[in-house]
């Protein structure tokens, strides 16, 4: 006999169930990272990038991981020479100066900021800029697009881009 309990109180004849000898606690979900496709479409425009070329991930449909929340833009044509991805996670600094992906990590200002480059050995333009911020990190990071001719220096451009979304991404952790 299957027996449903509903809202209601207990039905005349209705079996009434026994108080549970062992406590389950549930655990919490952990909190997503800051999405940074929330950043408006204004000030994108306004930073000097693409609304149109809005993207939620850099290859095809499947997430490039489940850490990582992603919004990418390339810069508007004509003369579109770069994409620019803005990264967030619950990871700190350490974990991006360990991923031997990047390298050359060097402090821009007194915010924090922390300039890097691509590790990887390959005649595209990369440059990268990360801020720590409650919660976790996020990063800005230019990579030139393919047979496309550099329009300026990218780590100039990418702290550029930095520089005027910041006040919309979350509060530092300093």
């Amino acid at each position: 006999m299957v027996s449903v309990a509903g809202c209601g109180g207990a039905a005349e004849d209705a079996p009434v169930a026994e108080s549970a000898t062992s406590s389950v606690v549930a655990t919490p979900l952990a909190a997503k990272p800051w999405d940074p496709c929330t950043i408006p479409d204004s000030a994108v425009e306004a930073a000097g990038l693409d609304v149109g070329s809005k993207s939620t991930n850099l290859f095809g449909e499947a997430p490039i991981s489940t850490d990582w929340m992603i919004c990418a833009w390339r810069n508007p044509d004509p003369g579109s020479w770069y994409f620019l991805g803005v990264f967030s996670s619950d990871h700190d600094l350490a974990y991006l100066k360990g991923n031997d992906q990047f390298g050359e990590f060097t402090a821009v200002n007194e915010t924090g900021a922390v300039q890097f480059r691509r590790t990887a050995n390959y005649d595209e333009v990369s440059c990268g800029v990360a801020y720590e911020v409650v919660g976790g990190i996020v990063y800005f990071i230019l990579d030139g697009r393919a047979s496309r001719e550099p329009q300026g220096d990218p780590c100039v451009e990418v702290g550029r881009v930095g520089s005027a979304l910041r006040p919309l991404l979350p509060p530092s952790n300093r």
